[in-house]
């Protein structure tokens, strides 16, 4: 018997009109580490709920079926009992974390369990540790930023050294750096402290090295299930929309090329150990010249006049947190900028400043040639919408059309406007058929969506974007990707704030690093992805393709290859190359 075992469970949410679990039968074995993946809303996140007794005792709805844990049926034991056996880490850090400063936090768990005050104090050095904040202890949770946040829920449920760990995104709001470590701490849980790990995860391409089986969720069910090597090669996993693992990607690329591939690659190192041996015995190199694209080098020659400039900018929080400090930096008409950073770099401080939300202490900001310096946030943001990072912090009103409509009225649009913008964002986003819905009851990347509709139905001429990828799933992101290309070719301004390094090779923006509250490097995506040391500063990883042709550079082919497709041409050519 299973550490876990589920028979024919079905879930529906209140007033509901189709299930969110339509009949889920799995086992899973103690000790195995599972990635639970699929589209947005499929009932991932649901069927987590079901394991720590959340569903039924605190969600109504109707339940059938059963679910046992660590033996214990959860019908028919409450969440509390269930809590001591599975420890549940939410999409959104702010749902479980309760305490003033981070050190309480973590021991609130051990207090309510009535840990001896020693082995208290042992736990939290030891869960604060493992991922990274033991420097935070002290801090309030209030000032901490969404990364920092999301270590804090994870270190709050460590702490308590559950049988069974289940994460519902825990890397989201992390940089990539930080993401890898969770995943290093994860792994060394499992294998050496054998707790059984459940993880919602869209970021496959770190996930797919360490877990033992994926399951694939669609429309509630289970439609596939199998080791990572199986479900990620597998053509019915790419024509079903999941996201696959971009060295995956390029293997099945390069296999159905006729490269004499042997086993699917999880990581870059296994992919380039397979290529070396095919090229080994090359004897014609490439000769190639620099393979930025015109995209690139029109983004980094700033044809535009500013219409964002930031000058000598320091901002400091009331706890005494220095956030920024001296930050200037040009942004032009019609430009594409992703900010990237590790977490805490300052990178969503600065966008605040963009539309008012916050003010320097030191320096001034200009938007569209004016000092905003006296200019209200109302007056502001008909110009520049700000998503912010978090869509509850920005969400109130009781439907998804009213929240996506709201703006529009106090911009005062007329009527027929009104409606043709809101029908536009709702169709754009894929979230019409919520119109009528709650948005508190929606998923965290469809609440992303609807966040994203509001600011973008009133069409501003800059938009700024916190992390528009957290929560959304591989078609949602590709969705997203297109509609930036579109702003991008109407002249709109567009700045992300991301730690998605994949979505950035794809979209290939102008790029802004970030780290210790100033910017280290600025320009274009190939060449700041190429720059080991300054990513190395701002605890961002190359893409995986970037990784595997800085390692082939002695075959002649360049280092600042980004996306599949290019990777595979180059390839095809260096193959040719030696019949």
């Amino acid at each position: 018997m299973g550490i876990i075992e589920v028979r024919n469970l079905r879930y529906s949410y209140p007033n509901a009109n189709a299930q969110a679990l339509n009949g889920i039968d799995l086992t899973i074995d103690e000790g195995e580490f599972v990635l639970l993946t699929g589209p947005s809303g499929c009932g991932k996140t649901t069927f987590c709920r079901t394991l720590n007794g959340l569903i039924p005792h605190f969600y109504n709805g109707i339940m059938e079926g059963s679910v046992v844990v660590t033996g214990l049926n959860t019908r028919e034991h409450q969440t509390p009992e269930l809590a001591q056996y599975v420890g549940l880490i939410f999409q959104n850090p702010d749902n479980q974390i309760f305490a003033l400063t981070v050190e309480k936090d973590v021991g609130f768990g051990l207090e309510n369990l009535g840990v001896h005050k020693e082995e208290m104090i042992k736990e939290i050095d030891w869960a604060l540790e493992a991922v990274g904040i033991s420097h935070l202890r002290d801090r309030a949770t209030h000032e901490l930023s969404g990364g920092q946040k999301q270590r804090l829920a994870i270190a709050s449920i460590l702490a308590m050294r559950p049988k069974i760990l289940v994460l519902d995104e825990p890397t989201s709001f992390l940089d990539p750096i930080g993401a890898e470590r969770i995943f290093l701490v994860l792994d060394k849980l499992n294998r050496e402290h054998g707790i059984t790990i459940l993880l919602i995860e869209h970021r496959v391409d770190l996930a797919a090295r360490y877990v033992d089986r994926v399951m694939i969720f669609s429309e509630g069910k289970i439609s596939s299930n199998g080791p990572p090597e199986d479900i990620f090669a597998s053509e019915e996993t790419r024509l079903s929309g999941v996201g696959i693992p971009k060295v995956v990607d390029l293997y099945n690329r390069l296999k159905g090329l006729g490269f004499p591939l042997k086993r699917t690659p999880l990581t870059p190192d296994t992919l380039v150990s397979q290529l070396e041996e095919i090229f080994q015995n090359y004897s014609t190199k490439l000769t190639l010249r620099s393979t930025m694209s015109d995209l690139d080098e029109v983004a980094g020659e700033h044809h535009y006049r500013p219409v964002i400039e930031v000058h000598d900018i320091s901002y400091t929080y009331p706890s005494g947190v220095k956030a920024l400090d001296g930050v200037s930096l040009i942004i032009h008409m019609g430009e594409f900028v992703a900010i990237m950073g590790e977490n805490g770099a300052g990178k969503t401080t600065l966008v605040k400043h963009f539309n008012g939300l916050l003010r320097p202490d030191k320096g001034y900001i200009e938007v569209d040639g004016g000092d905003i310096s006296d200019t209200s946030v109302a007056s502001l943001s008909r110009k520049v919408g700000l998503v912010f990072q978090n869509p509850d912090d920005q969400l109130f009103s009781e439907s998804v059309e009213e929240e996506v409509s709201f703006a529009l009225h106090n911009f005062g649009f007329d009527a027929g406007t009104i409606e043709k913008r809101v029908n536009w964002a709702l169709n754009l986003l894929d979230i019409d058929q919520y119109r009528k819905s709650s948005p508190f009851i929606l998923s965290g990347g469809e609440r992303k969506r609807v966040a994203l509709g509001s600011v973008l139905a009133w069409d501003p001429e800059i938009v700024v974007l916190d992390e528009p990828t957290i929560g959304q799933d591989h078609g949602q992101k590709e969705r997203l990707m297109h509609f930036l290309m579109q702003l991008r070719t109407q002249g709109k301004t567009t700045i992300i704030v991301t730690h998605d390094v994949e979505f950035v090779a794809e979209c290939k923006p102008r790029v802004v690093l970030m780290a210790n509250g100033n910017v280290i490097a600025d320009g274009p995506v190939k060449a700041v992805m190429t720059n080991d040391k300054a990513l190395q500063r701002a605890s961002v990883s190359p893409p995986e393709i970037t990784k595997v042709f800085s390692r082939l550079s002695s075959y002649g082919l360049p280092r600042d290859i980004l996306d599949v497709s290019e990777a595979a041409e180059l390839l095809i050519q260096l193959k040719e190359a030696n019949p």
